[in-house]
């Protein structure tokens, strides 16, 4: 990625401004911090347009191809902040779109960043409260982000009535949309409980559709038969990384996990 050095270079100075402007707020200097907290924000959004979108998704009922901002660099940048992600919308959503999640197996050595990272268990799963609505559909499609392989999980079709969606991958809300248009936020507590990783039912019964990894057309792809993604081997809790230290919990509030 040409853009790399330029993204990481930005969070540099982001970071070094961010340090600067606490410790004024806490010598009780708020005015000369309020400069540097508008570099930061400006910093932010220079590293927003730098993300390179990633084609996560295409829609089962529209055919329409669903592509991501990610930052594919690695675990260390602002994108995988858990709290306060920084991050780009993607620029337009079928309106069938309903949520994206994801999963992630980690390779040694793993990232420090100065945040949590929650990029989800180390194998796909889907949600079956979600997947199981009526005209509700999902694909997988692999993401590499640095040295780890990602998994895009997204869910298509009509709006469930009174069902939880899931928190967008790696933050701990979602983006709640209407006919396409963002409508607002919400959010689900993140717990293994409410997954499933076996995915052979669903596959066979059509509901979960896949894409094969490298495959440029992202050619939507149904059943068992050469399925990347069955019964791989990995953990089946969430990963927390913090301080480059990852840790495996049943749930993930932010502040405070069991």
């Amino acid at each position: 990625m040409t853009d790399t050095p330029d993204r990481f270079r930005l969070m540099a100075d982001g970071d070094r401004l961010r340090a600067q402007a606490e410790e004024l707020y806490e010598a009780d200097r708020v005015e000369e911090a309020f400069p540097l907290r508008a570099r930061v924000h400006r910093i932010s959004r220079q590293y927003e347009d730098l993300l390179p979108e990633v084609t996560v998704a295409r829609c089962p009922h529209t055919g329409a191809a669903v592509h991501w901002p990610i930052e594919t660099a690695g675990l260390g940048g602002w994108f995988w902040r858990y709290l306060n992600a920084v991050r780009r919308e993607p620029g337009s959503l079928p309106p069938t779109w309903l949520a994206m999640t994801g999963a992630m197996r980690l390779a040694d050595p793993v990232e420090h960043p100065p945040f949590a990272v929650v990029p989800g268990p180390g194998v796909p799963f889907v949600v079956p409260r979600i997947l199981t609505s009526p005209g509700v559909r999902a694909v997988i499609a692999e993401v590499p982000v640095g040295a780890h392989i990602g998994w895009t999980i997204s869910y298509f079709g009509p709006q469930p009535e009174n069902v939880k969606l899931v928190n967008l991958w790696g933050t701990n809300t979602y983006p709640v949309y209407e006919d396409g248009e963002w409508s607002g936020w919400d959010w689900d507590l993140p717990a293994v409980s409410q997954y499933d990783f076996d995915l052979t039912g669903y596959l066979s019964s059509g509901a979960l559709l896949w894409i094969a990894p490298g495959d440029d057309s992202a050619t939507l792809r149904e059943g068992m038969d050469d399925c990347p993604f069955v019964d791989l081997p990995g953990e089946r809790r969430l990963a927390v990384v913090a301080n480059g230290v990852v840790k495996h919990r049943s749930t993930f509030a932010g502040h405070g996990a069991t």
